[in-house]
């Protein structure tokens, strides 16, 4: 609970108040529930008014790995060394930062950042200039056999995405071989020598970072204020991974909510990843784009109104019918412009200093940009070839039309919420690439990154296992079976639960809980007709794995991945990452926040 509830940290006094006493209320009653002895964090509204938003993140962590102990079986009280994990990411921000990064709309960018000794500077066009990012492994280190880029969202921080992904590689023993890169799109200005410790011989230590003043630059890949184009940095961020890491086998490209939008049209415009792989070293390179407010579509049909009715319709939502926009919808005949269509990217259509002029100069170095109709033909050709997924919200379906997301005409054409949006974007790749189908996932929360980046889709599409006879249901069955086994004394991974049913005589399928990594094997044979809970049930966010009950069984049970190899569940967590105090999971929740 307090791992979604710690984040609702930068509100009103008042709002915070009231909203940690709910919290506080809950805390107990799901500790009385679950018959475990722990008590939330005292004394939440003098820490609202006393002393300032962001200590709440201390106490908030505090009561989680109290209860995260307390199940278990362990002493509920926070130890010295959980504390010195915790104490260092409580960075404080004053009154004027913090208004300062709310009237920008960008991002609460840091510089110096919390952590100088996972930040590193990345080079860009020229010595002067550089993209600052956060690294869970130093350049050189011979373990990492994996990366995964990871780009903010909105009002949010490189740093917050960056040691929640790093908590989830612990907890999920993947830290040792896998890299976690979180670049900042920063909204002030801040030099390399102030950034990091260290600079390499390509950046000056008074080279500058690019910053955006504007979110909708930063969102839909414009020039920064100062320093480098939007879609150019993450190219170098690409290059600099395969360039720092020898031993690079594969990278994993992903953004939510903002930083879903801005990876869902740098996967349609960046020549990185076309044919799956990048372009300096040919490696697999995949992106995941989640919980985009607006997606890049790829031709001039959008959804005929039938498809974007008001009331909700639910995970299993379809469009069948597209065309061109009569004139009383086509939003002034805007409705294909870039930044939702294809439109005005071509040479000549805009001027220096717009948005689409700085797209249309990157789009010239890897593309024929003489004509629109020639360069829209090139952008939908090379996407045919990527390797792109999308993870939407079950929940994510407040209307956008009160703030929730984008508003704007031509946005709202394409669906009524980001649930909508995103199913509808489906039934248009259905349509655009006939016979091809799209790669997307539903997870069983709202707006929400933690949700996004903890659930059974992303885990298994960044951190691919030998799972060749597993299936997932969506929600869990409704008859689950005999209980065989309970595995809650820490967090284990799906794969890892795989191989104790395997192990377990009599083990068909087994219920799992993603965000906090529970399994409760059973001897249900589960088969895709089997009917699964609604999702108002009060075990929405718990899944079904099964498999087979016809096949012969296998000997062994191990699923790990081909760089690690077999089960390790028995390992501690927190490898050698050489970020011993970025351990704490400091996620910050996006539910209803407005991402332009």
């Amino acid at each position: 609970w307090f791992e979604f509830a710690r984040t609702r940290v930068f509100l009103a006094p008042d709002r915070c108040r009231a909203e940690m006493r709910f919290h506080a209320m809950m805390f107990a009653l799901l500790s009385l529930a679950c018959g475990v002895t722990a008590t939330p964090p005292e004394e939440h509204a003098s820490t609202c008014a006393d002393h300032g938003q962001e200590h709440l993140l201390l106490q908030a962590s505090k009561a989680q790995y109290s209860l995260e102990r307390a199940t278990s079986g362990g002493d509920a009280t926070l130890t010295a060394k959980e504390g010195s994990l915790l104490r260092p990411a409580m960075g404080s921000m004053d009154a004027g930062e913090h208004q300062a990064a709310q009237s920008t709309g960008l991002s609460y960018f840091r510089c110096p950042p919390r952590f100088k000794k996972s930040a590193y500077s990345v080079p860009l066009s020229s010595p002067d200039y550089f993209e600052p990012v956060s690294a869970s492994h130093p350049p050189g280190s011979k373990s990492v056999t994996r990366a995964i880029i990871v780009i903010h969202g909105a009002l949010r921080s490189n740093e917050g995405y960056y040691m929640y992904m790093v908590r989830r590689m612990r907890r999920l023993h993947k830290d040792k071989h896998t890299v976690v890169v979180a670049p900042s799109w920063g909204d002030r200005p801040c030099t390399a020598a102030k950034w990091a410790n260290r600079t390499s011989d390509q950046v000056r230590g008074g080279a500058r970072a690019p910053f955006w003043r504007k979110l909708s630059r930063f969102i839909f890949g414009g020039g920064s204020d100062h320093g480098g184009h939007g879609f150019a940095v993450l190219d170098s961020v690409v290059e600099w991974v395969q360039a720092s890491y020898p031993r690079l086998q594969r990278l994993v490209v992903t953004g939510f909510s903002a930083g879903g939008q801005y990876v869902d049209r740098w996967a349609a415009l960046s020549p990185e990843g076309a044919n799956g792989v990048t372009r300096s070293r040919g490696l697999p390179l995949r992106i995941i784009a989640g919980g985009p407010s607006a997606i890049l579509y790829l031709n001039e049909e959008r959804p005929d109104p039938a498809c974007v009715p008001d009331e909700d319709q639910g995970a299993n939502w379809s469009c069948s019918d597209f065309s061109i926009p009569s004139p009383e919808r086509d939003c002034d005949s805007l409705w294909n412009k870039y930044s939702i269509g294809l439109d005005g990217l071509h040479d000549g259509a805009s001027s220096e200093g717009d948005l689409r002029h700085d797209v249309n100069q990157y789009l010239r170095k890897s593309m024929d940009t003489a004509s629109s109709s020639k360069l829209s033909k090139q952008i939908r050709d090379r996407w045919a070839t990527k390797d792109i997924r999308f993870l939407f919200g079950s929940r994510d379906t407040k209307q956008c039309g009160v703030g929730a997301c984008s508003d704007l005409c031509d946005a709202m054409l394409t669906g009524k919420s980001r649930l909508q949006r995103g199913l509808n974007f489906m039934s248009h790749l259905r349509r655009e690439f006939p016979g091809s189908e799209p790669l997307w996932g539903i997870f069983n929360f709202g707006h929400n990154h933690l949700a996004a980046y903890s659930s059974h889709h992303f885990t298994a599409w960044a951190l691919p296992y030998d799972n060749k006879k597993y299936q997932v249901t969506d929600r869990v069955v409704t008859d689950t079976g005999v209980p065989k086994a309970d595995y809650v004394d820490r967090f284990y991974a799906a794969w890892e639960c795989m191989g104790k049913c395997d192990n377990t005589p009599g083990c068909n399928s087994f219920m799992y809980i993603p965000l906090v990594g529970q399994c409760f094997l059973k001897d249900k044979c589960v088969d895709s007709s089997s009917p699964i809970v609604s999702p108002a049930s009060g075990a929405f966010q718990f899944q079904t794995f099964w498999k087979d009950c016809t096949l012969e069984p296998e000997e062994g049970g191990s699923h790990g991945d081909e760089e690690e190899g077999g089960s390790h569940g028995d390992e501690e967590e927190g490898g050698s990452d050489g970020n011993e105090e970025e351990g704490g999971s400091h996620g910050d929740d996006e539910e209803g926040g407005s991402d332009g």
